[in-house]
C-alpha cells in the first residue's frame, strides 16, 4: 500500500465516529498480526499490578506518594519552566495560549525522574493490561496553563482526543490543583460512550457543558482535584474530557504528561517503532517490555 494512499485512508476514518473508526483500528492491528508476536508474548507474561485501570470507568487517580520518582518528575517540571523561552518554543504542539508545553522532550534521557517513571514496570503493565496490547511511547511534555480571556475554546471543551480508538495518558499534577486552577475534568467511559450515542459524535467536535449535560439524566463530570505529586492514569479517547480553564487571579497550573499509543494509532505510520522520540533511550538493561514500549 502506498503512503500516500494510507495516508487518505486514515484521514477518512479518523475523525468519524465510534465505529467506524474501531474499522480502521482492527485493520491495522490484523495487518500487524505477524510482527507484534513479540508484544503478545510479553503480554501474556504481565500480572495484576497494586493499580488497575477499569475499562468501564477510563481512568484511575493515584494519590501522591505512590510512586517514588514523582517528586523528582515535580522537580523537573519546574526546571522546566523556569528555563522556558516563549521567544523559541520546543518543537511540538504549542499553538494553545491557555495550554503551552515547556519541555524540550529531546532533553531527556534515562537519568530523567519523568523518563524512570514513564519506563516502570507496574506502570507499564497496568496500561499493557488496559490497552489489551504493549503500546507505544509516543509522548512526555510539560503544560503550563494560565487564565486567558474569551469563552472557553478547544481542549478547554469536552472532546475526546482522536489519535486511536483507546490510548493512556498519565498526568502527574507538579502543582496543587483546585477548582479555580483549571482541573482536569472527565467522564467516565460508559457515560462516555452514552453522550456520544445521544449526540451522533464524530472525534475532532467538541461539545459544551450544556451539551453534555442534555444527553444524561444527571451530571456525571469527575473534576480531578489534588495535592501536587496526585497522578491521574486516563483513556482521552474513551473518556470526554477538559481542563486549563484557569480562573482569573487563580494560580497557573503545571501538569506533566506521558502519553502512550497502541502500534495502530492513527497518528502513527507503519513501522512506527523507527520513528518514536525516545527509540534513542534503548539499551540492553531494560526489559523486554520497556524495551517494546520505547521502539524495539
Amino acid at each position: 500500500m502506498s503512503t500516500g494512499f494510507r495516508a487518505r485512508l486514515t484521514k477518512s476514518f479518523r475523525a468519524r465516529g465510534r465505529n467506524v473508526r474501531q474499522v480502521y483500528h482492527t485493520w491495522r492491528r490484523a495487518s500487524r498480526f505477524l510482527r507484534d508476536a513479540p508484544r503478545r508474548a510479553v503480554l501474556a507474561t504481565l500480572g495484576p499490578t497494586e493499580f488497575d485501570i477499569p475499562q468501564q470507568m477510563g481512568f484511575v487517580v493515584v494519590a501522591p506518594g505512590r510512586f517514588p520518582e514523582t517528586a523528582g518528575v515535580v522537580r523537573e517540571a519546574r526546571a522546566a519552566l523556569d528555563s522556558y523561552d516563549a521567544a523559541a518554543p520546543p518543537a511540538g504542539k504549542n499553538r494553545k495560549r491557555f495550554l503551552q508545553n515547556v519541555l524540550d522532550p529531546a532533553s531527556l534521557t534515562v537519568d530523567f525522574a519523568i523518563v524512570r517513571f514513564a519506563l516502570r514496570q507496574d506502570v507499564l503493565s497496568a496500561v499493557s493490561r488496559y490497552l489489551g496490547v504493549v503500546p507505544l511511547l509516543t509522548t512526555i511534555s510539560v503544560f503550563h496553563s494560565d487564565t486567558v480571556d474569551g469563552d472557553p475554546t478547544s481542549s478547554q471543551l469536552y472532546h475526546c482526543d482522536g489519535d486511536d480508538v483507546t490510548q493512556i495518558k498519565i498526568f502527574v499534577y507538579c502543582t496543587d490543583v483546585d477548582v479555580p486552577s483549571g482541573p482536569l475534568t472527565l467522564l467516565d467511559s460508559a457515560t462516555t460512550r452514552e453522550v456520544q450515542r445521544r449526540t451522533g459524535y464524530w472525534y475532532r467536535q467538541r461539545l459544551t457543558d450544556d451539551q453534555v449535560r442534555e444527553a444524561v439524566d444527571t451530571p456525571r463530570e469527575h473534576v480531578i482535584l489534588g495535592p501536587t505529586g496526585t497522578c491521574l492514569f486516563v483513556d482521552t479517547s474513551r473518556c470526554f474530557h477538559f481542563g486549563s480553564r484557569v480562573a482569573a487571579g487563580a494560580p497557573p497550573r503545571l501538569v506533566t504528561m506521558i502519553q502512550y499509543q497502541t502500534p495502530y494509532s492513527f497518528m502513527l505510520p507503519a513501522g512506527a517503532e523507527a520513528t518514536l522520540p525516545f527509540r534513542r533511550l534503548l539499551a540492553p538493561a531494560l526489559s523486554p517490555l520497556q524495551r517494546l514500549v520505547l521502539g524495539e
